[in-house]
């Protein structure tokens, strides 16, 4: 049998993300407007970006979809068939959205363009997808709750189907984002884009004729975090979905950094070209887990997808890890072993860096001089401004390549 090789997508929360994505390695990328899109804090895009992205990717013989997958409103109704029939003039290359509402308006203004149904419309079985199929849906993002073998049955039951999968980042503890504990403490609605995450935060327990004597539910004196999933990490299975016939898999994190958006583009891709190179004698390479262990991250799990003997929450902490911190990248190479540096932390003379590179070489350099903007010599930097950095090496980052410290 023949397999087919599936996408990458990857997330594109601003231009300059979509940039780092499409170099790193990703065959398609999924941002949002400034309308109806489920990220509220991501950069997102203005109309003029959005017609820049648009070409920048084509051009790259790429594909870009674009996320309007809130709940709509009555309210919604009228802006979304104005906003439909705009992406239709871009030529985007699908749009993704969640509700029957929403479908039709695409259908009435835009019929051209593929339909896309969000993670958010909670596909959990063949006999949907088989509904959206006749309702003339492309592309089905199945639900994060399934196993693999309920992916492998809705693959064998919907062969004409496209089917996406997550394959890295955040798992909710409700129906995909389907949650309003957001709304009722904080007032921010995570059906539409805002939600605070409070089911990560640590909790007591107060009984009701006892206000004030908060009981920890006992995992430590911090208190739990019964709802605390740990993120999702599937690239060691990936040959079994690749295997089963799964379309695209997909990346989570529009709001994640340049790195996060690099790192992961490039991990996935690398996986995914070793297998195809030699299905038969795969074997997965550990160092691409390190690589993912670099990213700011929660404790890794696949248990949505395997779910025997594994558990999903983490009782220890809702804290990040990471084996590296992000310094950098370059902007461009002036030559004589220096760079200019967009910098987001402090470095100092003498510091050695790590870099890796679009192609995915990954090396180290050490930092020999740097001046500021009015091209003064200075010891060190300061976070979120440009540099021109100095380098003792054999071989000198190019354009954006990225810049780490070890841990």
């Amino acid at each position: 049998m023949k397999i087919k090789r599936p996408e990458i997508l990857s997330p594109a929360g601003n231009p300059e993300k979509l940039e780092f994505a499409l170099r790193y390695g990703a065959d398609a990328v999924y941002a949002a407007g400034e309308n109806f899109g489920l990220r509220s804090g991501a950069g997102n895009f203005s109309r003029d970006e959005l017609i820049k992205a648009v070409e920048r990717v084509h051009s790259a013989n790429k594909k870009i979809y674009i996320t309007a997958n809130i709940f709509p409103y009555n309210s919604d109704i009228e802006p979304m068939k104005k906003y439909f029939g705009y992406l239709g003039e871009l030529k985007v290359d699908g749009v993704i959205i969640s509700d029957l509402g929403a479908m039709a308006v695409l259908k009435q203004t835009a019929p051209h363009l593929p339909a896309h149904i969000s993670v958010q419309a909670n596909n959990l079985n063949y006999m949907e997808v088989k509904q959206w199929q006749k309702l003339g849906a492309k592309r089905i993002i199945l639900a994060r709750e399934l196993s693999f073998s309920d992916i492998k049955i809705i693959r064998e039951k919907c062969p004409d189907m496209e089917l996406e999968i997550f394959v890295h980042w955040a798992i909710c503890i409700s129906f995909s984002g389907r949650c309003l504990l957001s709304a009722y403490l904080t007032g921010r609605d995570a059906n539409h884009g805002e939600c605070s995450q409070p089911c990560r935060w640590s909790y007591g327990l107060v009984e009701e004729k006892r206000p004030g004597e908060y009981m920890p539910v006992a995992e430590d004196d911090r208190g739990t975090y019964i709802f605390n999933s740990k993120d999702l990490c599937a690239v060691r299975e990936l040959r079994k979905f690749m295997e089963i016939g799964i379309d695209s898999f997909k990346i989570e994190g529009r709001m994640k950094s340049n790195h996060y958006a690099a790192v992961t583009a490039f991990v996935y891709k690398k996986a995914v070209d070793d297998f195809m190179k030699d299905p038969g004698h795969y074997v997965f390479d550990p160092k691409l887990l390190d690589e993912l262990e670099k990213v700011s991250h929660r404790e890794f799990t696949d248990a949505m997808y395997f779910p025997e003997g594994n558990i999903n929450q983490s009782y220890k902490s809702s804290d990040y890890s990471s084996t590296c911190k992000y310094a950098g990248y370059v902007k461009k190479n002036m030559g004589g072993q220096k760079a200019l540096v967009d910098v987001k932390t402090t470095l100092k003379i003498g510091d050695k860096v790590e870099v890796i590179t679009p192609e995915g070489k990954i090396f180290d350099v050490v930092i020999k001089g740097i001046k500021d903007s009015s091209d003064m010599e200075i010891t060190y930097t300061k976070q979120f401004e440009d540099y021109i950095l100095q380098f003792e090496s054999m071989e000198i980052p190019g354009p954006y390549s990225i810049l780490r410290m070890k841990i």
